[in-house]
């Protein structure tokens, strides 16, 4: 009898290994979203649900494969009278949002674990997982969405990418900041009224994710400071292409000052160009314009001359035509310029002996002795300093009966004249406009030199070297001599003169006699 039962419990157990265990009502399973970023509320739907089996018992045993029949439609899907199998074959993210009624409550929403998100208690079936609708609106993040077969315990890796936007700066190469690419950086310097150019590169990664975008519309968000005034666009590019459909802002077709944002707007990267473009590949858009420094520019050692950049772009595969929007963080850079303060005096460098009215004008140079164009100036009353003239003044200078557009600066009742918005370089100073009872002073070489970086993403530096005539100066103080002084005609000199001479005179005639009177005498 005990080799019998025991024979028995053999066959049962063998039996028992070759036939399908059904899973026991009510279990539940999770899903795991491995996501580091906050801020994401993932929703539950259920499309179908239906009865699970496995061929094992124990859901730990490697091979372990699960049947999920007698598919029926779920909690959150539209009775659209389809036979719910048949649907299910053919399943896909796109297709399965057309069978999702989102008009009734998910039916299990993520907890935030920190680095990861879990939706659980979840019963066996078929799930669209996806972000709440405006989770993630202006944040620098993308929606996306998933198909789960809930037949176990699940992790899911979000695959969605996102784009970035950098902003460069143009600056000649010969003191473009050390990280330079042809001239291309975070920092540059240039003179106020020079034109000079910004750039805006949006880089979208290769993923395929892109590919569930109907459209994908990416807006570049530009603010400018209060002394920086934007001129007009140059060139807008996909990949090298050129865009052949883009819209501007209102007050970006046309030269204004900053201080107020523009936006530049490519509805559709894909049918921008005259080629399809396949953002699964990736894709890099570039947008370069025109600007300048303007009279409200700060000079020195001072960043408020910045420009800074941020994109908007589609960030929801699942909204179809109407975008859903994520924002990058910005980028900023900056644009420096530089003054000479300069003292005219009388004689020596003393207080007291400033001296008014003494004519000056400033050269470019670029051997440092050969002088080059005259800067053209205009002053500035408001600040009492020279600045650089703009080419409109310039144009409107030509024909205008009171001339504003000069080359020569006057020192006022302090001796002072002072000149802003240089760029770095050597210059030629030339006194043109000597006052009267002073003789010309030497022609004066100024040197200027700037190292300027980016020091964080809030915030740049310059350091600023100056020379006078290849010596270390703060500002350029300026000596004129006095000329000799002559006698005036008919005054005291002259009388003197007479004097002398008609006493030598008298000493020539005594000693005329003197001597007839000794030859006399003889």
């Amino acid at each position: 009898m005990k080799k019998i039962l025991a024979l028995t419990l053999v066959l049962i157990m063998a039996l028992s290994l070759a036939t399908t265990a059904f899973a026991a009502e009510g279990d539940t399973y999770s899903i795991t979203i491995n996501n580091k970023l906050n801020g994401h509320t993932y929703e539950a739907y259920q499309i179908f649900t239906g009865d699970l089996s496995k061929n094992s018992a124990n859901d730990n045993v490697a091979g372990t494969t699960a049947v999920l029949s007698n598919v029926k439609w779920g909690a959150n899907a539209k009775q659209t009278g389809a036979v719910a199998e048949e649907v299910l074959n053919g399943l896909t993210i796109e297709n399965a949002i057309e069978f999702v009624d989102f008009t009734k409550a998910p039916v299990a929403t993520s907890s935030d674990e920190g680095d990861y998100y879990l939706i659980d208690k979840l019963e066996p079936g078929y799930y669209l997982i996806k972000d709440a609708n405006d989770s993630l609106d202006e944040k620098y993040d993308a929606y996306t969405a998933y198909i789960i077969e809930v037949v176990e315990n699940s992790t899911v890796n979000p695959k969605s990418s996102i784009p970035e936007v950098d902003k460069q700066v143009w600056d000649e190469e010969a003191d473009a900041e050390a990280k330079h690419t042809n001239g291309w950086g975070e920092t540059a310097d240039h003179f106020i009224n020079e034109t000079f150019q910004f750039k805006l590169i949006a880089t979208l990664p290769a993923d395929v994710n892109f590919a569930e975008y109907e459209k994908y519309q990416v807006v570049f968000k530009d603010q400018m400071s209060q002394g920086i005034t934007f001129e007009n666009i140059v060139s807008v590019k996909i990949n090298g292409a050129e865009v052949q459909q883009y819209t501007l802002s209102d007050n970006a077709k046309a030269p204004f000052k900053g201080a107020a944002e523009w936006s530049l707007t490519i509805a559709d990267i894909k049918t921008a160009t005259a080629n399809a473009v396949d953002l699964t590949k990736g894709a890099v858009v570039e947008v370069i314009y025109n600007a300048h420094l303007n009279e409200e520019a700060k000079v020195g050692n001072d960043d408020s001359n910045k420009n800074t950049v941020y994109l908007e772009y589609s960030n929801n595969p699942n909204a179809g035509g109407e975008a859903d929007f994520g924002k990058t963080p910005e980028d900023t850079v900056w644009v420096f310029t530089y003054e000479v303060e300069s003292t005219k005096y009388a004689d020596e460098i003393k207080t007291g002996k400033e001296l008014p009215g003494a004519g000056f004008t400033l050269y470019t140079t670029t051997d440092g002795t050969t002088k080059g164009n005259p800067v053209k100036l205009v002053f500035d009353t408001d600040k009492n300093v020279y600045r650089p003239a703009s080419a409109a003044e310039i144009d409107a200078d030509a024909n205008a009966e009171e001339k504003k557009v000069v080359t020569e600066m006057t020192s006022d009742e302090d001796g002072k004249f002072h000149v802003i918005g240089l760029d770095v370089g050597t210059y030629i100073m030339e006194e043109t406009n000597v006052p009267a009872g002073y003789n010309k002073c030497a022609d004066i070489t100024i040197e200027i030199t700037a190292v300027h970086e980016e020091t964080d993403k809030d915030n740049a530096v310059t350091n600023i070297t100056m020379k006078k005539d290849n010596v270390a100066a703060s500002q350029v103080d300026v000596v004129n001599k006095s000329g000799a002084v002559l006698p005036e005609t008919g005054g005291m000199g002259t009388t003197i003169f007479y004097i002398v001479g008609g006493l030598l005179a008298v000493a020539a005639v005594v000693l005329l006699i003197t001597k007839k009177r000794m030859n006399s005498a003889e």
